[in-house]
Parts: C-alpha cells; structure tokens; sequence
C-alpha cells in the first residue's frame, strides 16, 4: 500500500467512525402534529445526613498515601541526579593532580606543530 492512500483511509475510517457513533438524525423522529405533549415530572432523590461519603480516618489515609507516594519518587529522583551529576574532579587517574601542572610544555608543543605546518605549507606553495 502506498504512502498516498495511508492519509486517505485513515480519513475515512475516522469518518466511519464519526457515522457510526452519531444518534440518528432529528428527521426521523415521528412528528407530534401539535399534539400535546406529555412532560415527565423530575424526579428528586433525597439524600441521608448520614451518608456523607468518606469518612475522616479514610480520606487521612489517601492523603497520607499520596503524600508517601510523592516523597518516594523525590527520593528516587535525587537519587538519581546524585548519581549522574559531575563531580568535581573528573579526570582519570592517570592525569596528574592540580591545575595543569604541564600548560607550558603543552603550549611549547603546540607552537613547534604550528611551526612545522607552516614550514611545510611553504613548500608545498614553491612546487
């Protein structure tokens, strides 16, 4: 099946669906003519004073619960932020300690490859 039809048959099931899951239409309903109608009267429900849904030390233990549920995964996630955050001192064991106690040596290196790229550059232009 190709790409160009996928867009299309999902429009149409999504219209299929929308069809099947619509009441029927208004029109089809029998017409009263101007006949009178009959209205249902409401129906009222009394409610007891003494059902009053949860009681005290049940809502106490959802709060509670939520509350233990929510310090659970704070722990978890600063347990886990400790765990990957850098440190300090992240070099590996074998780089001497201190603030670079080798940069001249370093930069010295650095000039004399820089050097050298320049020496053979010129060369290369004289050919």
């Amino acid at each position: 099946m190709s790409r160009a039809r996928k867009p299309s048959l999902a429009a149409l099931a999504a219209v299929v669906a929308v069809l099947a899951l619509a009441p029927g239409a208004s029109a089809q309903q029998a017409p009263t003519l101007g006949a009178p109608t009959q209205t249902a009267a409401p129906v009222t429900t009394t409610t007891s004073a003494s059902d009053r849904g949860l009681k005290t030390w049940q809502e106490l233990l959802i709060f509670g619960a939520g509350i233990v549920l929510l310090a659970g995964i704070a722990i978890a996630i600063i347990g886990d932020a400790r765990d990957r955050a850098p440190t300090a001192d992240r070099r590996p064991v074998t780089e001497p300690a201190g603030p670079k106690r080798h940069r001249q040596r370093d930069k010295d290196r650095a000039r004399e490859k820089a050097r050298i790229a320049r020496a053979q550059r010129k060369r290369n232009r004289k050919r």
